[in-house]
């Protein structure tokens, strides 16, 4: 095999896991989506107050986390963040970095981080925010 055959063998690999990957997420969210048909925002406000979270950070936590689901998709309150949104520790910390900014809390410096809790689900991340703010 040439170089030549070999990047081009690479670069298709490449693509199809991508379109694999890019299929399932659509699948995934399109499941969802039927799923809940009757879901709204109203059902993931009532389910994260279950938790003492108030209206205001159950608002700031469905707009945190709007644009990691698709479009007419109404997050729920045990979406897990690895499993089914695909996102990991350092995206969920972008999201409480953001969510802090929107709260006008103090950033951490470097030289004096905040030590998050392990956030599993989007309830974890309602219920920290509400836990600082």
């Amino acid at each position: 095999m040439t170089g030549g055959q070999k990047a081009a063998a690479i670069i298709a690999l490449a693509v199809v896991a991508l379109a694999w990957f890019n299929w399932r997420m659509w699948r995934q969210f399109s499941a969802a989506k039927a799923y809940r048909a009757g879901w709204s925002t109203a059902d993931f406000d009532a389910m994260v107050a279950e938790n003492g979270v108030t209206p205001a950070i159950a608002a700031l936590t469905r707009d945190l986390v709007a644009p990691c689901y698709g479009e007419g998709v109404v997050p729920h309150p045990d979406d897990d963040f690895a499993r089914f949104l695909m996102i990991d520790d350092e995206d969920v910390a972008d999201l409480v970095e953001a969510a802090w900014a929107r709260l006008g809390l103090a950033i951490p410096k470097r030289a004096d981080p905040v030590e998050l809790p392990p956030m599993k689900d989007v309830r974890d991340l309602a219920v920290y925010l509400q836990s600082v703010a």
